[in-house]
């Protein structure tokens, strides 16, 4: 099920079953009034909100869950997924997350998977140009932050509950912290 908000006013606009199976992820379209959608029935869903959230696309072709879909900022008419079939040659188990990471006129691709590692790829060629290890447990997130001092970074998560954050483009892992316990957020 998908819950739309108004963002100002908390109310909700709308809600409408969109996949058979658990929804993994959702990702807005930079300049156009669409969201993809990912989930547990191997799916891929293009929404446009313009035309009152009609499903315009769905996208086939996974063998397992579709943990995540997202946007490609450079070629804003296609999209990366990452999915528990591990299409991906190069990790040897399924991929849980994706991003895209641009510089310049390059376009890369990171990926996390249960093989306890993230992985730069060229976007153009397919090619892995760097392996990043350390995590003992699978990677379930990650973030790309270009611009920021001492950046770009790469930011990755893991059921080891560690997160490390490594340079995008020396791939240098900088820093690793421990979470145990979670303390509220006080913006006041």
């Amino acid at each position: 099920m998908i819950h739309v908000y108004n963002y100002s006013t908390e109310e909700k606009i709308k809600e409408f079953e969109a996949h058979t199976d658990y929804i993994r992820s959702l990702d807005v379209h930079p300049s156009l009034p669409y969201v993809l959608s990912s989930s547990d029935d191997k799916l891929i869903k293009l929404w446009d909100w313009e035309k009152g959230w009609e499903c315009t696309q769905t996208f086939e072709g996974h063998d397992h869950y579709v943990m995540q879909a997202v946007f490609n900022p450079k070629e804003t008419n296609t999209f990366a997924s990452a999915s528990l079939d591990h299409v991906l040659e190069g990790h040897s188990k399924g991929v849980n997350t994706v991003e895209f990471f641009v510089t310049g006129d390059k376009s890369f691709v990171v990926t996390g998977s249960d093989d306890f590692t993230a992985k730069v790829w060229d976007y153009q060629t397919g090619t892995c140009l760097h392996t990043l290890e350390g995590h003992t447990n699978n990677v379930t997130s990650l973030r790309v932050l270009p611009n920021v001092p001492n950046g770009p970074l790469i930011i990755t998560g893991s059921e080891d509950a560690t997160i490390r954050v490594w340079n995008a483009t020396t791939y240098r892992y900088y820093a690793l912290n421990f979470f145990t316990t979670i303390e509220p957020f006080n913006d006041s």
